[in-house]
């Protein structure tokens, strides 16, 4: 009989559930833990960021981790399809793949569940997506996204809205150091046309990093036209403040630059009145989704992660692809380097974490009835029958808690964990209390 799958990972003989020192008891490459209180900061995270959503009227739907292949690929636009990570479903025999975007499970909504209610149709969405991301520095591959897709509304008025979302969202949870940087892939995706697509790729690397000399080489290598290799030449220098738009004009004289120039105008104009005319950016040398979006995008950026926080724009194809056409605009957080940029900004959300106790000591009557009043105050509240108060110290320390409860006589003493502050509770609990186990636990 051959060996087991475990086996030929492990060498070990052991039978599947039996114990063995030799299982690697880590899990698979790109995946992650995340233990207390991290995971409960980036839940806190996450949430505010929905919450914003809803302040806008997107509305939440939650879609499965799991998806046919054929489904989801149709309405892949940068991911490249090596990344996906494919398995053959048992009960269907079909091939089915973990999500690597959200956003074509948006589209499948739409087109199946959604179709007899009217546009637009605003709808968020927060869950974990998968891609194997080989090459990079970062082997993360497991991501959690949450953002908000705008469908059925065109013009200015819904980009500048998705746009506006993502930043107002970036406010609430902290974060006031931030760049949106738009651009508009009408301006170069006409002449990335007289591009081979085997040198595709590299020219909008190259186009995207500003590298004017190495980007004339790949064009002449690749065969481009002179014309043809200025106008994109061209657009390493066209990045920087609103006057971007202006010099756009002058430079690149044909019709189609000009209705494009004149889109990208009109969303920053709505953002401009919208109070974020400092936060704007403008890269028209950013092609690097060319091949998705359709008109005005976007990436905001802040330090810290050394990626984006999140991108988007519009993107009216992708409906079409599930026999829904419609016009369409969204966005997508990283929640994760939105989690970085806030840290590279000194700004802790464990801070805004619910005060968490520790109640031991006394009998279990006592401890049950003081869970309960600090419980009512909206402490998040256990109980450990500890034996010492040094033993329940320990305890609290090493699980995080803010607070230690020691029942004793006739009251009981509180203890900050963090600075080991102390007072007696005689009576019961009160907000102050909690307000005063706050202080110094948390940074």
């Amino acid at each position: 009989m051959p060996p087991s799958a475990r086996q030929r990972r492990t060498g070990s003989s052991a039978p599947l559930g039996s114990p063995s020192s030799e299982l690697p008891m880590t899990p698979p490459g790109g995946m992650r833990d995340l233990l207390p209180p991290v995971a409960m900061a980036r839940t806190l995270l996450w949430q505010r960021l929905m919450e914003t959503f809803d302040l806008f009227g997107y509305q939440r739907v939650t879609t499965p981790p799991v998806e046919y292949a054929d489904v989801v690929e149709r309405g892949l636009g940068t991911v490249d399809r090596r990344d996906l990570v494919r398995f053959v479903e048992p009960d269907s025999g079909e091939v089915a793949l973990l999500r690597p975007d959200i956003t074509p499970q948006i589209a499948r909504i739409i087109a199946t569940r959604l179709q007899d209610r009217p546009a637009p149709w605003r709808l968020s969405y927060e869950g974990t997506i998968v891609r194997r991301r080989r090459g990079r520095a970062r082997k993360q591959h497991q991501v959690l996204q949450c953002g908000v897709e705008c469908v059925g509304l065109k013009g200015p008025e819904a980009d500048a809205e998705v746009i506006e979302v993502a930043a107002r969202a970036c406010e609430d949870v902290g974060l006031r150091d931030f760049l949106v940087e738009l651009a508009q892939v009408k301006i170069g995706s006409e002449v990335l046309d007289h591009v081979p697509n085997g040198a595709r790729t590299k020219v909008v690397e190259t186009l995207a990093a500003k590298d004017a000399r190495t980007l004339e080489k790949l064009l002449k290598q690749a065969g481009v036209v002179a014309a043809e290799r200025k106008r994109l030449v061209m657009l390493c220098n066209l990045y920087g403040d609103r006057s971007i738009i202006a010099d756009a004009r002058r430079r690149l004289r044909n019709t189609a630059a000009r209705r494009a120039l004149d889109e990208l105008e009109r969303v920053v104009e709505r953002l401009e009145s919208a109070g974020l005319g400092d936060r704007i950016a403008i890269d028209l040398g950013d092609l690097r989704r060319h091949s998705y979006y359709t008109g005005v995008s976007m990436t905001l950026l802040a330090d810290g992660p050394g990626e984006p926080l999140g991108m988007g724009g519009r993107y009216d194809d992708l409906l079409g692809r599930y026999g829904a056409p419609a016009a369409a605009t969204g966005f997508a957080f990283d929640v994760d380097n939105v989690s970085w940029a806030l840290s590279e900004a000194g700004i802790s959300l464990e801070s805004a974490l619910p005060l968490r106790a520790l109640v031991a000591g006394g009998t279990y009557a006592r401890q049950r009835n003081a869970a309960a009043r600090w419980r009512a105050l909206g402490a998040r509240v256990a109980v450990v029958p500890s034996k010492t108060a040094d033993e329940a110290k320990r305890y609290a320390k090493a699980w995080d808690y803010d607070l230690l409860i020691w029942q004793s006589g006739s009251g009981a003493k509180l203890t900050r964990v963090k600075d080991g502050r102390a007072r007696t509770l005689r009576g019961e609990p009160s907000d102050e209390h909690v307000s005063w186990a706050r202080v110094g636990n948390k940074s």
